[in-house]
């Protein structure tokens, strides 16, 4: 029998962490790469533009050391400190563009990810290998983009990771711009030798440990690659890539067009802001003074000018000019001084600048990344899933039928939580009726809930003969949960009545951890998602994708019929 390997004794393959792109629309030719680059632009800067092969495959190299006098502070340092500071602000650049297997990526050393357009970069890249590489189960930071309203950005971060579902993104109103998980896969160069997986970053690039040595470098992107073809999509993960994008050129016309009309002839129909992506944030911040060149050159000294009068340009745009265009030549320069002699970055092609929200007919399309998307398209999906999903799931708690009284008619919800179930089952308490006075509800008082289930499960009934009475009930119960989460007079009273209740009984789990529905329709003896009316499958979705958030199980048990 041969003995196990020593992968301790194995030499450890050398990695640095990279954001690597794909580039869409460039040759996959040396001449193609070269072609991504200004000749003009590279001299201007002090940058060389080299070719090379890594592991046989062509590549092109553009590198530099950016000098640039002395940073726009040295003057305020020499008066504070006293001292004849002699500094030089010294930037260091390397972008590398490589061919492999027909397709072109990129990656950067220093600060040569400036080098890489981003016109050129594939948006898609990311977020494909996203759905089939990370861990649903172990997501450590997401940051989303709101279609709903414009300039809104959200970031949500666990250390130690969390599953994607607490998360609870509203995916037909939320794309997502990057990532961050435990990557679930082990070909790469970083977890040979059985290393742990690492965490991977995804939006439109991938951030990710590569290897160092060229052969090393190649596997990985041609695995990379090989996952995006070919692998399976987590089901849970499977909604960052399926956003309905408008892909008719002849309708993404008539979408620019008709932004440009209205925010030249009807400015209160159009909802227009300036929203940079999300990476160039910092930067904004660090500079202080802008320069717009979209029409005339324009210098000025704070972000918020920079985008009023962006927007202000796009309103007076001519008839005849074409947005999409000119957005295309346009330009931000950012300055480390008031004055915009010390100059820091600069962007080109400020389509993913401009976000805004059109109506076309019934439709309504927003403008986000540059890219055009139908608004809600997705939603009847997204509660069909998420509703059937629920239903079927079902729930460790088991309630009896709903019974008739003497005249052949349904019981009332007080007999059915006074008497049915607390006679089904003694485990069961009721709550029904009584209501907690917090600072918040400090009128008549909130109804935390129903019953309190065997394993402190929060139980609400609800017997339902309209879509209203099941929507009403699955808002108060969103504001139940906020109410035991945030409110200690709100638990302090839920733990006093159950003490009441059941003397003997230990404390229920605070703030609750379970949510049940269990809902008695009128008309139908089973709930599934086609008995359930429209209007109430929208509010069950919405509150399950709140109390997600909470990570709070939510729970729907369907009560038949006696």
């Amino acid at each position: 029998m041969s003995s196990p390997t020593d992968l301790s004794s194995t030499p450890k393959p050398t990695t640095r962490t990279v954001t690597l792109y794909r580039l869409a629309n460039v040759d996959p030719t040396e001449e193609g790469m070269r072609g991504v680059f200004d000749a003009d632009q590279l001299a201007q800067q002090n940058l060389e533009l080299q070719t090379t092969r890594i592991d046989d495959c062509p590549a092109v190299v553009v590198s530099g050391v950016s000098r640039k006098g002395p940073p726009a502070w040295l003057q305020q340092a020499r008066r504070s400190t006293g001292l004849e500071l002699e500094l030089t602000r010294v930037t260091p650049a390397v972008a590398v563009l490589i061919e492999v297997d027909g397709a072109v990526y990129a990656f950067s050393y220093g600060m040569g990810h400036w080098l890489i357009p981003y016109d050129r970069r594939d948006p898609d890249f990311g977020r494909r290998f996203a759905t089939r590489a990370l861990d649903p189960h172990a997501v450590q930071e997401i940051h989303t983009r709101f279609l709903a309203s414009e300039g809104r950005y959200a970031s949500t971060g666990i250390i130690k990771g969390s599953s994607l579902r607490t998360y609870a993104l509203r995916h037909e109103r939320e794309l997502v711009n990057r990532i961050r998980a435990k990557c679930g896969v082990s070909d790469l160069t970083a977890t040979r030798n059985g290393t742990k997986p690492k965490s991977v970053a995804c939006g439109e690039g991938i951030t990710v440990p590569l290897g160092v040595e060229p052969a090393d470098l190649v596997n990985d992107i041609r695995f990379i690659a090989a996952v995006i073809e070919e692998g399976s999509i987590h089901d849970e993960l499977a909604a960052l890539e399926d956003q309905k994008e408008v892909k008719s050129p002849q309708l993404r016309a008539r979408l620019w067009r008709l932004l440009q009309d209205s925010a030249r002839d009807d400015p209160e129909a159009v909802s227009l802001e300036i929203a940079p992506p999300s990476e160039l944030l910092p930067s904004l911040g660090d500079a202080r003074s802008f320069s717009l060149r979209f029409g005339p050159k324009t210098l000025v000294t704070d972000q918020e000018a920079l985008f009023d009068l962006f927007v202000e340009r796009i309103r007076k745009l001519p008839e005849q000019a074409e947005l999409e265009e000119r957005l295309s030549r346009g330009e931000i320069r950012l300055y480390e001084d008031e004055d915009g002699r010390c100059d820091a970055e600069h962007f080109r092609n400020l389509h993913s600048w401009v976000e805004a929200t059109v109506h076309d007919g019934p439709r309504m399309y927003a403008l986000r990344n540059g890219r055009w998307y139908e608004y809600g398209a997705r939603l009847l999906d997204e509660v069909r899933r998420t509703v059937s999903e629920l239903l079927e799931k079902g729930s460790s708690v088991k309630l009896p039928p709903w019974p008739l009284n003497e005249e052949g008619k349904p019981v009332s919800e007080e007999h059915y939580n006074e008497k049915t179930v607390p006679d089904y089952d003694r485990r069961f308490l009721c709550l029904n009726t009584k209501t907690a006075v917090t600072p918040v509800h400090d009128g008549k008082g909130i109804e935390l809930c129903d019953l309190l289930g065997p394993n402190d499960e929060i139980v609400h009934i609800k017997q339902a003969s309209a879509a209203s009475k099941l929507s009403h009930l699955f808002i108060q119960v969103r504001a139940a949960v906020e109410s035991l989460r945030s409110e200690p007079e709100a638990r302090e009273w839920f733990r006093e009545r159950v003490a009441e209740l059941a003397p003997g009984r230990r404390p229920p789990q605070m703030p609750p951890r379970t949510v049940v529905f269990g809902i008695r329709l009128s008309a139908h003896s089973e709930v599934t998602f086609d008995t359930l009316y429209p209007l109430a499958r929208v509010e069950l979705y919405r509150t399950a994708l709140a109390l997600r958030r909470f990570d709070v199980d939510v729970q729907v048990v369907g009560i038949r019929h006696a």
